[in-house]
């Protein structure tokens, strides 16, 4: 059917809407053999959505609570050991998941620091209001911009459009600024995980997408009474057409050597994309990627030929591909040079309770472990295990380490901001960056 100027317009502007934050054009198309890796500071956050299992994922083996607090969950210390047999102890009190392979060959060598009891005071239970405290930094109702949002807003304004960047699901709370807008990648599949981050045309007409196009920037770029909000508009949606295919154009020409685990591995497929923006665009340095369904009230473990083994399921099968995506994405900025430049940080919106519930699942609880990764790492155990023996009232385990604390240790000495201005308050260096 046909459509009017109106209509064109405004499909036109919902086409490209993906990318409609990129006021400025690059200079040039950049490629990874031409990126100086000197001074860059990488930054990557992975979101682990539902309420990750922190005791079975850091698991305090040696403790006599945890086991009768699980006694079908808890791992004993002769479990603790990969696929291949290789032991996920860490030390005489705590292990990994045996699905953590690739994580404890990275915390062996010094590249990991595990932060463990990592919470807030007075812990909310709601995963949409926890998640909005986490990704605001405020405890009080999780209101307001995104603290990295804030920190865009320090340290990124004037600075390419492509210098923070979502990957898949919508964009994050944490991302949300007052000046800086970040764009946010819906992986497409295929084989071109960038094929919807163009202007995207009436696909039953595809012969005619030059001609859409051309339309599309003549109608753009025509002249609009100045500082209208047509003009804006039109600006705006030129410069990400502009945009877009200029960064279609830099990923395009990504090669490496590492092969991502991408079957049956979101995460990866969506690793494999930051790594194809970080080696190919210079000032692309802040990403933040999301990892869905750690909400296990049931069947955390097992299957239905085997419901209670714990070397499978749904949680063990989470953290396998966590484990490996962190491990391909290492290797990947190894092999570009890139290694000493990226940090990578986890979080989940709270942990689990620490005793099993009778569907062989925990529900909702309270601290859990974040994951600090990198060359830039002092790697080792930090904070403190929270007693299983000392509960609070709801019969959860209490906090020992504000996760705003991890945020400011990331925030002082690695992105060089202004910490206490972004949270709202000075918090504790935690050790693992110099």
């Amino acid at each position: 059917m046909p459509i009017n100027r109106r209509q064109f317009i405004k499909r036109s502007a919902v086409a490209v809407s993906v990318s409609l934050v990129m006021p400025k054009l690059w200079t040039g198309q950049a490629s990874a053999q031409q990126i100086n890796a000197a001074d860059r500071k990488i930054f990557v956050v992975i979101q682990m959505a539902g309420g990750n299992d922190g005791l079975n994922t850091v698991i305090p083996y040696a403790d006599a609570k945890y086991q009768q607090l699980r006694p079908t969950l808890g791992f004993k210390d002769t479990e603790l050991k990969d696929a291949a047999g290789n032991s996920t102890i860490l030390n005489s009190n705590l292990g990994l998941h045996p699905a953590l392979s690739e994580i404890k060959q990275l915390f062996d060598a010094n590249r990991v620091a595990l932060v463990t009891g990592v919470g807030y005071p007075a812990p909310n239970l709601s995963h949409f209001l926890s998640q909005d405290i986490w990704q605001t930094a405020n405890t009080n109702g999780g209101a307001g911009n995104g603290w990295l949002g804030k920190y865009a807003d320090q340290k990124l304004v004037g600075q390419s459009s492509l210098a923070a960047v979502s990957v898949g699901g919508s964009l994050p709370k944490a991302l949300f600024a007052d000046h800086y807008v970040t764009p946010n990648i819906s992986p497409a599949g295929g084989t071109d995980p960038f094929a919807n981050y163009q202007y995207l045309t009436d696909p039953r007409n595809t012969g005619d997408k030059t001609n859409q196009l051309n339309a599309f920037k003549t109608t753009t770029t025509r002249s609009f009474e100045a500082d209208s909000f047509l003009s804006a508009l039109g600006k705006a949606s030129f410069d990400a057409e502009e945009g877009a295919a200029q960064l279609r154009a830099a990923v395009a020409g990504y090669t490496s050597p590492v092969t991502y685990p991408t079957t049956g591995n979101q995460l990866a497929s969506a690793m494999r994309m930051v790594a194809q923006i970080a080696t190919t665009i210079a000032d692309a340095n802040l990403f933040y990627v999301q990892l869905g369904g750690f909400d296990h009230h049931s069947a955390e473990i097992g299957s239905a030929q085997a419901p209670t083994d714990k070397t499978i399921g749904q949680h063990a099968t989470l953290l396998g591909n966590l484990s490996k995506s962190i491990k391909a994405f290492y290797d990947d900025m190894a092999a570009h040079s890139l290694a000493d430049n990226v940090i990578l940080m986890t979080w989940s919106e709270f942990g689990r309770r620490p005793n099993e519930n009778a569907s062989i699942g925990t529900d909702h609880g309270t601290a859990s472990v974040q994951m600090v990764v990198g060359n830039p790492i002092h790697g080792g155990i930090y904070g403190e295990q929270p007693s299983l023996s000392d509960l609070d009232s709801a019969g959860n385990i209490k906090f020992k380490v504000d996760f705003r604390s991890v945020y400011a240790t990331i925030l002082d000495k690695w992105l060089g901001a202004d910490s206490k201005a972004i949270l709202g308050s000075q918090f504790a260096n935690i050790g693992f960056l110099g």
